[in-house]
């Protein structure tokens, strides 16, 4: 008697045959670190001509007779880093290769071409153990761009001539700053954009918004603006009297001078309106302001020179803001006060009563008394803030007061700190340095610039000095690296070292996506129902950090769900993948079903990948052995293991044509570790392997057209 088993089969949607998806014949690029994807090829995975790798090949002329470079990859993406350079034209293609060693045709064939380099930078590498490794991303104020070098110095990226200067990145791959447009009012729009200049969000441009703007993790973006209220000019100062004489009492005693402050505001990413602000007016003493101390302690910083003349003074001058969801805190560098400030901020619940109280400010003492600790530091109209995982903080002091505050010093000296707050219980702070590097005073930056805390524990410091210079120091003070950018005046505004361009891409593959035979089209994953319609995928993290990753699996149908929609959150470590199942509950032979796979990244919101398949459910008559209605891989122990592993089966009828095969991450066959009949029962299969990698494995147990699939992990 023949035995029906029903299948499932999975069908990707709307195309007969893989595409090549990025970059985009045709394409113009404005970097050198190229990634490549494309969909996956239809074949089975578990059948005898599995696809195993997929080979890429890129080359300088359209008929391939001379390959640039050649790939193999088991996943839908790869990254050239090494072969491509500005100003030149590529062609690239892919096909899969097989188990068996013969290979699939060339899905396609793409050009694109790359564009003009935009700088020249010098870079010297003191020690290149010590380096961090990765890129150099860096937004300059002199001449409005941005671009990326790598450790030698060579050009990989840059803003391709839109007059875009990057702020800053939260690491993983998401890129603020602004882009100058002199025909607006407010001339630098801030945004969030990516490596092809694309806008992703805008800010409303309705004030000016400058140094900063960041995406809460709420999806809001927050940054700062500014603000105007009118204040008497103070006395403490030469100035004063000069505004008697050139405006008059009447402007100078009264509340009639403009002071331009700062404001922190909350956009809602919908709709651009505000929806939570922070006023320094409201915060801030106006007691406290540059050169408060000029006729005692001749301590000023000249903010006062120019605002007669221009009859506005620049009081505040905020040049930095940082979220911690950890802390429920904003950091921001109000530079013309010389101070640094946290403030609470629960991102949760904006209407929280705690909202936009000061914790401590840090700095230099005023007469407000404002000033919780850190007076002896002596840092001045510093730039960036940056929080550690330790609850210190990073910042470039500029040093404009320095010798101000030291009159050893014959001219003033610019610092990259990393100071410990010491926060209070109850409010307040006992902050002190716990590492400090003094630049020469040949760098000396009297604006912009940063410091950031590289992985390894060394520091990257940015100064405009010497036509712009960025620093890597290790903690015991040693210089890495340096970078001379070579520009008219230096004046950039930050660098930050990535991990590379794509810190965060992910890509997923169907198992045993195969034709689907007698359809017009597509192709299908096949599973028994006696293991409920399950489906298996493996999500690669293409990218260079690890990074979890949402995924969420559903029938797309609602009137003939088959899967109810399932998901989590998964661990990828850079360069691995996890494998993912979802199970559900089909209609019946010849049914078909629509579904949605869609995975997106935890710490990049960019990166979403949605995958549409439909579901078939086949009568197969073909096979009388199978005979499985009830099977359970129940466990696999230990797992991880060394040197053996126990592999135990429960089925509930006999098998006359099983086999339990092992795979790696690559779907190479290992071994077979059982092939012949299982009764019904309970069933314990050790697994000693002898020469292999420490890795993970694939544990395949196949009967007929029924298949299972484990991992385990063997460690040495």
């Amino acid at each position: 008697m023949k035995k029906i088993i029903l299948m499932t089969l999975i069908i990707l949607n709307l195309n007969l045959f893989a595409d090549m998806v990025r970059p985009v014949d045709g394409s113009s690029l404005n970097y050198t670190h190229v990634l490549f994807e494309w969909d996956q090829e239809v074949n089975a995975w578990g059948n005898e001509n599995d696809p195993i790798e997929y080979e890429i090949q890129i080359s300088t002329n359209s008929n391939f007779s001379s390959i640039l470079s050649s790939a193999f990859t088991s996943s839908l993406i790869y990254v050239e880093s090494e072969n491509i350079n500005w100003s030149d034209t590529y062609y690239w293609r892919v096909r899969p290769t097989y188990n068996d060693g013969s290979v699939g045709t060339w899905i396609d064939s793409f050009s694109f071409n790359t564009t003009d380099s935009i700088t020249s930078a010098d870079i010297t590498i003191y020690d290149s153990n010590e380096y961090q490794d990765g890129i150099t991303f860096l937004g300059s104020l002199d001449g409005n761009f941005s671009a990326a070098f790598n450790k030698q110095g060579d050009e990989i990226w840059n803003s391709n001539g839109t007059s875009l200067i990057m702020y800053n990145t939260n690491l993983m791959g998401e890129l603020y700053g602004c882009h100058y447009e002199p025909q607006l009012e407010h001339s630098y729009p801030a945004v969030e954009f990516d490596l092809d200049i694309n806008y992703i969000w805008e800010e409303p441009n309705d004030d000016f918004s400058h140094h900063d703007i960041i995406r809460l993790p709420d999806g809001n973006y927050l940054s700062i603006i500014e603000t105007e209220e009118n204040h008497p000019v103070p006395s403490t100062g030469p100035w004063y009297q000069q505004c008697l004489a050139f405006l008059g009492p009447n402007l100078c005693d009264g509340n009639n001078f403009p002071w331009v402050g700062d404001k922190l505001v909350i956009w809602d990413k919908e709709t651009k309106q505000v929806l939570w602000e922070w006023n320094a007016f409201d915060h801030y003493s106006i007691e406290d302001h540059d050169g408060v101390y000029y006729y005692g302690d001749a301590i000023y910083g000249g903010t006062w020179d120019n605002a007669i003349q221009l009859f506005q003074y620049d009081w505040t001058h905020i040049n930095a803001v940082t979220y911690s969801e950890e802390e429920n805190a904003l950091y921001i560098s109000c530079r013309h006060l010389s101070r640094v400030t946290k403030i609470y901020f629960d991102d949760s619940n904006y209407n929280n009563p705690q909202n936009g109280e000061v914790i401590w400010n840090i700095g230099q003492e005023m007469p407000s008394g404002d000033i919780d600790c850190g007076m002896d530091i002596n840092f001045s109209w510093q730039h960036t803030i940056s929080p550690l995982d330790n609850g210190n903080f990073v910042i470039l002091d500029n040093g404009n007061l320095s010798n101000d505050f030291d009159d050893s010093l014959s001219s003033p000296i610019t610092r990259a700190l990393e100071i410990n707050p010491n926060e209070i219980d109850g409010g307040g702070c006992n902050a002190e340095i716990v590492w400090e590097y003094s630049l020469s005073p040949s760098l000396f930056g009297l604006a912009s610039g940063g410091v950031q805390k590289l992985d390894n524990g060394n520091y990257l410091i940015s100064t405009v000095a010497d036509g712009g210079t960025t620093l890597e120091v290790s903690s015991n003070q040693d210089l890495i690296w340096e970078a001379k950018y070579n520009l008219n005046v230096g004046l950039i505004h930050r660098a930050y070292r990535a991990s590379s361009l794509y810190p965060v891409e992910v890509s997923a593959v169907a198992l045993n996506y195969n034709y689907a035979d007698g359809e017009c089209c597509g192709g299908f994953i096949e599973t028994s129902l006696s293991d409920s319609v399950r489906v298996w995928f493996h999500i690669y993290n293409n990218g260079t950090m690890t990074e979890h990753f949402e995924y969420s699996f559903s029938s797309t149908s609602s009137s003939d769900i088959w899967y109810e929609e399932q998901g989590g959150v998964v661990e990828v470590q850079a360069g691995d993948y996890q494998l993912v199942g979802f199970s559900g509950v089909g209609s019946g032979p010849d049914s078909y079903n629509d579904v949605e796979l869609i995975v997106s990244s935890i710490n990049n919101h960019n990166v979403v990948k949605t995958y549409n398949y439909t579901v078939v459910e086949k009568d197969d008559l073909s096979n009388e052995d199978i005979g499985i209605n009830s099977f359970g891989l129940l466990d696999i122990y230990p797992n991880p293991f060394n040197p053996s592993t126990t592999i135990n089966i429960q089925i509930d009828k006999i098998v006359t044509n099983a086999e339990i095969n092992i795979y790696d991450i690559n779907g190479k066959f290992i071994d077979q570790i059982y092939s012949g009949v299982f009764s019904p029962g309970t069933h314990s299969i050790i697994w000693n392997p002898k020469n292999i990698s420490s890795g993970k494995y694939f544990i395949k147990f196949q009967s007929g057209e029924f298949i299972m699939v484990k991992e385990a992990l063997y460690i040495k």
